[in-house]
């Protein structure tokens, strides 16, 4: 660990010696303006290469009217003055090492701005804060020819993408990327980021995105994600282009991609094409586990028959609230192959539509071996598994957005969309626990298991937005509709065998088990509201709002034991057999007070919700007859909001928000029917449960000097949750039953800082330094046997990169550390900690012949894990390109991945009393030729 240490350390170090050697010359001045006898403030000087007119950097003169350029080599340069109110002129420049520092003294531009005939001065910073939005130029951060939009993403400061392409941006993740400002295919993120070409993009702006209706009454509702909008270059708007890609290797791997595009101004049209088998996946991680339908595990409710004896003084457990990935994020060997198209138009100024279809199958096979310590005051349990399965997934995906302006001041949203899916899982598991208790140590029982389920659901949504503007200007009335209905059936079998030992290694019990299970779940939601908005003053805004909610869920659950005389599964098994109903019905009623000055404004508001809650549970009994339970309780809720937003200059912004909002419980937290897919961990619902209410306070500051490039980007943030569902575990010999109940004292707080030090001197141009750390502190509340646990995980992970960029190579080094530490107050067995190291190298370089040359090699290993999962793991891949054809648009590659052959994914999880370190299958080494035409 130190010698690596040492050597990042040693990289840094050799890093800023080299950036500082020759790139000592510089250029100052002071602008006045003579008339006024006075300094000109905020004119943009920029600074270009006489030989091609390139952009080398710029600056803004201070309030004093001075400015200064440092970093310079050697060279021929011309300085160009531009401010709205004076004439442009400029000036060449020569830096030799005789004379590096250039005193220009007092300049007097000429009043009466004029634009000087066929002059274009490009000044665009590569960093811009409006606001609460984060601008990033794409001309600041250089990338390879032929890269995609997360290539570029990946170069941005602040930004992390993992290797599934998932894109994480001042500790949050980003939900929905735009492309112009309009959705491509739905609000899918890779989509965008994976298919869309880096040269394509002129900046790429980050900010908390509002719902439709926030958007246009500029009242805030809570309903803020993190977005990316995607800004494409002018001469982008109109033309057909594509990317299209074909490889394949060795052990019969293979890739095949499309891109195809024609935008014609407001008119596009995209199609999409995806296939492979080497765990890349183009699409959101929704579309292959989909969350439609109440069911839990494998769709079955799986059970025992009879009773089981308990071995007194033993408990198990399981569960599951927190862990971390270690080395590969892509488990197992996935198959997949999407396709889709994408359509947008506007016709008349009067109709926006975009609309798009997805389809998407998926193939994942996987193994995994683990070991999870069980711990109790008086016990531990140790459980060794060893699992494979394989989960098919289909899924149509439909989406489209139209907006119709009425008038001048009114306007239609509706935005329907609708998801088919079909999927398939297996999944066996062969397992064994050892106990220690009371001087004990011996292996008390063996499981073999296998489950299967198929199943196919339907999810529909319907949101349509009415709003009205009025000849004064801030009165608003909106008038929405939301509705939601799904479905799903599932049919599956659990078979499972288990052997019960003693202490004296005597078989006490076995049990088996041969179940099959259907499950059919719908739900049907609507959500009618109401805004209205009246100025009342100068800046000054107040909203009243109102919305009715009616939530209706139903699962029907019904369990078979195989009867061995008739070979059918037509033995009704009467306690895991159920019909549950859950209502739900709300009344809200609410006020915003809004403030809106040129460098703040303010939000104030209340809401009050009363809410209803109704459970209908009928269950057949031995004797045939029906056992029916209702449950009914009512709430009386308040919703405070504040938001405050501060902008005390064009590039800074501090911003902090509170609100309160409510959660239902599922239906599979409230149905209680035992759900025994895991025979040894039981679950059943609580039909009396609560609904939550989460208090979260955030705070966020961003801020970029225009003068340093420096970019720092700060957030905290804290929530807790009152009558928080928990689970309440008891234990009965081996085998746990989990169900749930309302708990206080759940808390989530976190931070995230980050700071982007881009190298200004031409030398370096789009290098940067990049410093960023992460914290965070969970405690989670359950009750075990009874009696209230507290589980608190504390969690920090500093990191720091460094980018170097230069015309005929690319080179990224990052190295992350993560701490992570768990403690229980009521059991001290429990607490642990270990780190994680994650160091990786990335590089590029540009060959003679068109030839790229890139590699990238990670170093991977933790400690503190259980006996085998103290893994080191070193990844190295590596790749030769050549460009080809008169542009340079196509290339054949070849690649090769995991050169060492040590790939690996190892991950911890934790849960109330237990931790488990997995080791699952993953994608090892292969090569690859490809050819890319672009």
């Amino acid at each position: 660990m130190r010698k690596i240490l040492a050597l990042v350390g040693l990289f840094l170090f050799a890093t800023s010696i080299v950036l500082a050697q020759k790139a000592d010359g510089s250029i100052k001045g002071k602008l006045i303006d003579t008339a006024a006898k006075q300094a000109i403030a905020d004119a943009t000087i920029s600074l270009t290469l006489v030989k091609d007119s390139s952009l080398v950097t710029f600056t803004l003169s201070s309030k004093q009217g001075l400015f200064e350029i440092k970093g310079l080599i050697p060279g021929e340069y011309q300085l160009i003055f531009t401010h709205q109110a004076y004439q442009s002129f400029r000036k060449n420049i020569s830096i030799t090492p005789n004379r590096k520092t250039i005193d220009l003294g007092e300049l007097t531009p000429q009043k009466d701005y004029k634009t000087l005939a066929g002059v274009t001065v490009t000044n665009e910073a590569p960093i811009v804060v409006k606001g609460d939005t984060v601008q990033f130029n794409a001309s600041g951060f250089k990338t390879a020819p032929n890269a995609t939009v997360e290539d570029l993403v990946k170069k941005l400061p602040g930004v992390e993408v993992d290797k599934e392409g998932n894109v994480k941006t001042q500790g949050e993740q980003v939900q929905k990327v735009y492309v112009d400002g309009k959705e491509f295919f739905g609000n899918d993120p890779k989509l965008a980021t994976k298919n869309l070409t880096a040269d394509m993009v002129e900046s790429i702006q980050v900010y908390d995105d509002m719902s439709d209706q926030a958007k246009f009454t500029k009242i805030d509702d809570g309903s803020r994600t993190k977005a990316m909008n995607i800004k494409l270059k002018k001469d982008r708007n109109k033309g057909v282009f594509g990317r299209a890609l074909a490889g394949y290797g060795d052990n019969n791997r293979y890739e095949a991609n499309l891109s195809a595009n024609k935008f014609n101004g407001p008119q596009r049209l995209s199609v999409l094409f995806n296939a492979n088998n080497i765990n890349k996946q183009g699409f959101a991680f929704s579309d292959i586990i989909s969350s439609m339908g109440g069911f839990s595990g494998f769709g079955g409710a799986g059970g025992i028959g009879g009773k089981m004896m308990a071995l007194e003084g033993m408990q198990l457990k399981g569960g599951g609230f927190g862990g971390g990935n270690f080395g590969s994020s892509s488990a197992g060997i996935i198959k997949s192959i999407s396709a889709g198209t994408n359509y947008s138009d506007e016709w008349n100024n009067r109709i926006k539509a975009t609309g798009s279809y997805f389809f998407s199958n998926t193939d994942n096979e996987q193994q995994q071996n683990s070991f999870r310590k069980t711990s109790y005051p008086d016990s531990v349990a140790s459980r060794t598994g060893n699992t494979f399965s394989r989960n098919k997934n289909q899924n149509h995906r439909i989406n489209f957005r139209i907006e119709a302006q009425i008038d001048s001041l009114s306007s239609i949203l509706y935005t329907p969309s609708i998801t088919l899916q079909h999927s398939t899982n297996g999944y066996d598991d062969n397992s064994f626990t050892d106990v220690d208790w009371e001087a004990h140590d011996f292996r008390a029982l063996v499981d073999t298991s296998e489950r299967t389920n198929e199943r196919d659901g339907i999810n529909w949504n319907n949101n349509l937005l009415y709003r009205r503007k009025f000849k004064k200007t801030g009165r608003t009335f909106t008038l929405g509709w939301a509705n939601t209905f799904g479905q799903s059936e599932s049919s599956g079998f659990t078979i499972s065998n288990i052997n019960y030992y003693d202490t004296a290694a005597v078989l006490r019990r076995q049990i088996r088990q041969n179940q099959k299970n259907d499950q059919t779940t719908q739900t049907h939601s609507n959500v009618v509201s109401v805004s209205y908005t009246e100025p009342i003053g100068l800046n000054k805004v107040i909203e009243f709002n109102y919305a009715y909610t009616s939530n209706r869920n139903t699962s029907n659950k019904v369990t078979y034991n195989y009867d061995p005389f008739s070979l059918k599964y037509d033995d009704p098994n009467f306690p895991l057999t159920n019909d549950f109903e859950n209502k739900f019905r709300a009344h809200r009623f609410g006020a915003n007070f809004r403030v809106q000055n040129k460098k703040f404004n303010y939000q104030l508001g209340i809401g009050v919700q009363r809410s209803a809650l109704e459970n209908i549970s009928t269950r057949k009994t031995m004797q045939g007859k029906d056992s029916l339970i209702t449950t009914n309780t009512s709430y009386t809720n308040f919703f405070p909001t504040v938001n405050f937003n501060f902008t005390p200059a064009k590039s800074k912004n501090l911003r902090f928000s509170y609100n309160g909002r409510t959660n239902q419980p599922s239906v599979s937290q409230l149905q209680n029917v035992p759900d025994v897919t895991d025979t040894l961990n039981i679950k059943i619902g609580n039909p009396n449960l609560k609904q939550e209410f989460v208090h979260n306070i955030n705070l966020n500051y961003n801020t970029f000097n225009i003068l340093t490039f420096r970019y720092v980007a700060a957030n905290l943030n804290f929530s807790t949750t009152q009558n928080k569902i928990v689970s309440d575990i008891t234990t009965k010999g081996p085998q746990q039953t989990t169900t749930y109940l309302n708990a206080n004292g759940s808390f989530r707080a976190s931070g995230f800082f980050t700071l982007g030090l881009p190298f200004k001197n031409m030398k370096w141009k789009g290098s940067s330094l990049n410093f960023t750390n992460s914290t965070s502190y969970f405690r989670d509340v359950n009750l075990i046997r009874g009696v209230k646990n507290n589980t608190n995980t504390f969690s920090v992970t500093p990191g720091a990169g460094v980018n170097l960029n230069k015309e005929k190579f690319d080179i990224g080094l990052r190295a992350n550390v993560t701490y992570s530490k768990i403690t229980s107050q009521q059991n001290p067995m429990l607490n642990d900690d270990y780190f994680t190291h994650s160091y990786s190298l990335d590089c590029s370089f540009n060959l003679p012949k068109n030839f790229i040359l890139s590699s990238d090699f990670s170093y991977l290993f933790n400690t503190g894990r259980s006996d085998g999962f103290n893994t080191a793991i070193p990844l190295w891949n590596a790749g030769l390109r050549k460009q080809v054809f008169k542009k340079k648009n196509g290339e054949i590659r070849f690649i090769v991945n995991d050169i060492l052959n040590q790939n690996q994914s190892i991950s911890r999880s934790a849960n109330q009393n237990y931790i488990e370190d997995t080791r699952s299958m993953v994608l090892r080494r292969y090569f690859m030729v490809s050819l890319l035409f672009n």
